[in-house]
C-alpha cells in the first residue's frame, strides 16, 4: 500500500461521481471556470516500519465547491450534498495491498465568499489500512 494508491482511489470516486462540474486536482493546472470543485489531501497520521511499506494512514480529503457568488448558496450546497453522498461513512474502497475506509459522514462546512466565488468545503475523513 502506498500514498499514490490511497489518493488515486479517492480521486477516482470523485471523478466517477457524475457531478457535472470539472475538478481542480492536486498539482494539475485548472483555469478556474465556474462552477468547479478543488481537491486537497492532508495526511494526519502515518504508521509503518522505519523502512518499508506503509501500514496505516488517516487523513482528510478536502473538497471545496466553488460557484459564482451571484448564484446564491443553493447551487453550491447542492454540489456539496452530492459530493458528501459519494462518500458515506463506512464506505470501503479497495486498493493494491489494502483498503481505504471512510471513517465518518463527510462534514459540509459553512460557505464563504472568496472574491467572485462562493465556496463550500466538504471534509472527507478516511483511514487506509494495509491488508
Amino acid at each position: 500500500m502506498n500514498k499514490s494508491d490511497i489518493t488515486t482511489a479517492l480521486k477516482a470516486r470523485m471523478a466517477d461521481g457524475g457531478l457535472g462540474i470539472p475538478g481542480a486536482w492536486p498539482n494539475i493546472g485548472y483555469d478556474g471556470a465556474l462552477p468547479y470543485f478543488e481537491v486537497t489531501f492532508t495526511a494526519e497520521d502515518r504508521t509503518g516500519p522505519l523502512r518499508g511499506t506503509l501500514q496505516r494512514e488517516t487523513g482528510t480529503m478536502a473538497v471545496i465547491v466553488a460557484v459564482d457568488v451571484d448564484t446564491g448558496t443553493v447551487q453550491a450546497d447542492a454540489y456539496a450534498d452530492a459530493i458528501a453522498a459519494l462518500f458515506p461513512g463506512a464506505l470501503r474502497l479497495p486498493i493494491t495491498g489494502g483498503v481505504v475506509t471512510i471513517i465518518k459522514t463527510p462534514e459540509i462546512k459553512g460557505g464563504y465568499r472568496a472574491d467572485a466565488e462562493w465556496r463550500v468545503p466538504v471534509l472527507i475523513r478516511y483511514s487506509a489500512l494495509a491488508a
